[in-house]
C-alpha cells in the first residue's frame, strides 16, 4: 500500500519550484499512520494455547479465536493441540522447564490437581468465575474449596448412537431395558448384513470411558455408589458393580471379528459409513459421525438413545461429565493478555457460540443457550428425567499408583474380550482401590 501510494503522488506531484504543504501534509499523516500501525503490531501479545483437542483445532481456529481476536486485535492467539495421550506427560515436562503455552487445557478433576498443587496454573478471581455455580466449578477447584485454578468450558454427555434406518428396517424401537438391548443386537446379528455393536478394544480407554463409567451408572446408582467408593462404604465387589461388568462380558458376540485390532477411528468409520447398527460413544462424536458419513457419501440417519436400565420405571442416571477447562500457566509472562481470554470464557457470548460451534459440548456457564441440533436436544432432555453422575473413577479414586484409570483399562477390555470374569475384574479393581491413600 505505502508503495503504489508514493507512486501516485509522484504523478502528481508539483515541479521543486513550486512546493505544496498539503502534499508534505498528506505524505506525513502516511507515515505518521503507518508508524503506528508498525508500533501496534510490534506491542501485539501473542499466546499459545495447549491442549490435546486435534479433531477440535479448525473450530478454534477459524471461529472461536476469530471470534476473540475482534474484540482484543492486540491479542494473538495460537491453538498448538498435542496427541491426547501424550499431552499430560509432555505438559508437564513443558510446564516444568518453563517452556508451555500462556493457556492450558485443563483435564477434570485429579489430572490438574496435580499441576495446581506444583504451582504450574494460576488462581482465579472471582470476578473470572461469577457466572459459574459450585458445581460446575468442582472439577476444576480444590479439596478444601478456596481455589479455583481452571476456568469450567464444557461437559458432554454419554449415550448409544444408532443408524434409524437399520432398525426401522428390522422394525425395531430404540430400547429402554438391558434385555431389550440385548435382543435387539441378536436380531441385527441375526441379519448377518452389518456389525450389531460399533465397539472395539484397541485403544483401550473406550472399555472404560464409554461403557463401563459411561454405561454402568445404572447398574450402580450413579452418584450413590460413586460417592460410597471416596467415603469407603462401597466396594468395587458389591453387586451393582458386578452387573456392570457382567454387562461387558455379554457384548463380543456383537462386536466385529477384528475388534480386537480396531481404533476407535476405525469404529467410528465403521459406524458412520452405515456397516454397523449401535455405536457407544458421547456426545462430543456428533459432528465427526455425520461429517465422516457425509464425506463418505453415505449419510445416515443419525440416532442416540440413552443408556439402557435394568426394568422398566426404575431411575436413570446419566454420564453428565466435565470435559475440559481452561487455566493460566503461572510462569507466562502474557498473564494480563491471558486473563483477557479466560474473561471472554464466562461471557453469554462465549457460551453460546461454544454450543453452536462445537455440537456435543456443553456450556457449564450458567448463562442461558439455545441448543440447535436435534441430537444435542435429545441429550439435554435425559437431564430432566435422570440424576447427573460423572465418570466413576475421575475424582480422587485415580489416586492411587497404578492410578486406577489405567487399571480400569486393563481389565475392563480383559472383560470385554472375555479373558477374565466379572468377580476376576471386580476383586482386582477392587485391590488398587484399597491402596489409595486419600480413603485411609
Amino acid at each position: 500500500m505505502r508503495t503504489l501510494f508514493r507512486r501516485r503522488l509522484s504523478t502528481d506531484r508539483p515541479s521543486p519550484s513550486h512546493p505544496c504543504p498539503l502534499w508534505k501534509k498528506a505524505l506525513g499523516m502516511v507515515l505518521l499512520i503507518a508508524s503506528g500501525l508498525g508500533a501496534g503490531t510490534a506491542q501485539a501479545q501473542a499466546l499459545t494455547i495447549e491442549s490435546w483437542r486435534k479433531d477440535d483445532q479448525i473450530f478454534w481456529d477459524k471461529v472461536l479465536i476469530p471470534a476473540f481476536q475482534r474484540r482484543h486485535p492486540e491479542i494473538k492467539l495460537q491453538f498448538k493441540p498435542e496427541e491426547p495421550l501424550a499431552y499430560d506427560s509432555r505438559l508437564e515436562a513443558r510446564l516444568s522447564t518453563r517452556r508451555a503455552g500462556d493457556l492450558i487445557f485443563c483435564r477434570p478433576f485429579d489430572a490438574s490437581v496435580r499441576m495446581q498443587a506444583k504451582g504450574y496454573l494460576l488462581p482465579l478471581k472471582e470476578e473470572a468465575l461469577r457466572n459459574f455455580n459450585p458445581q460446575a466449578r468442582r472439577a476444576w477447584t480444590t479439596d478444601d474449596g478456596s481455589t479455583t485454578y481452571c476456568l469450567p468450558v464444557a461437559y458432554v454427555m454419554h449415550g448409544l448412537f444408532y443408524n434409524k434406518k437399520i432398525l426401522r428396517d428390522l422394525q425395531l424401537d430404540p430400547p429402554k431395558t438391558w434385555e431389550q438391548f440385548y435382543q435387539l443386537l441378536s436380531q441385527v446379528a441375526a441379519k448377518k448384513t452389518v456389525t450389531p455393536l460399533a465397539l472395539g478394544t484397541a485403544d483401550m480407554w473406550e472399555s472404560t470411558q464409554v461403557v463401563f463409567t459411561g454405561l454402568g451408572p445404572n447398574f450402580w446408582e450413579g452418584e450413590k455408589a460413586r460417592q460410597g467408593l471416596m467415603e469407603g462404604t462401597v466396594k468395587f465387589t458389591d453387586p451393582g458393580f458386578l452387573k456392570a461388568w457382567d454387562m461387558m462380558a455379554r457384548l463380543k458376540p456383537y462386536m466385529h471379528p477384528e475388534q480386537n485390532s480396531m481404533s476407535n477411528g476405525d469404529i467410528q468409520l465403521l459406524f458412520a459409513t452405515g456397516n454397523a447398527a449401535v455405536y457407544p460413544s458421547g456426545s462430543w462424536d456428533i459432528d465427526f459421525l455425520r461429517s465422516t458419513s457425509f464425506a463418505y457419501k453415505k449419510p445416515i440417519d443419525l440416532g442416540v438413545f440413552k443408556p439402557p436400565v435394568e426394568q422398566e420405571g426404575q431411575a436413570c442416571h446419566i454420564s453428565v461429565h466435565p470435559d475440559f477447562g481452561i487455566g493460566v500457566n503461572k510462569n507466562s509472562p502474557n498473564q494480563a493478555a491471558a486473563l483477557k481470554f479466560i474473561a471472554w470464557l464466562g461471557t453469554a457470548d462465549f457460551a453460546q457460540l461454544l454450543t453452536d460451534t462445537l455440537t456435543g459440548y456443553f456450556p457449564l456457564a450458567d448463562h442461558p443457550v439455545q441448543f440447535n441440533d436435534p441430537l444435542g436436544q435429545e441429550m439435554m432432555s435425559w437431564r430432566r428425567s435422570c440424576q447427573d453422575t460423572i465418570r466413576l473413577n475421575a475424582q480422587k479414586i485415580n489416586r492411587v499408583w497404578p492410578s486406577m484409570e489405567e487399571e480400569l483399562w486393563y481389565a475392563n477390555v480383559k472383560v470385554i474380550n472375555q479373558d477374565i470374569s466379572p468377580e476376576q475384574a471386580a476383586q482386582h479393581i477392587q485391590s488398587v482401590h484399597e491402596k489409595n491413600a486419600y480413603l485411609k
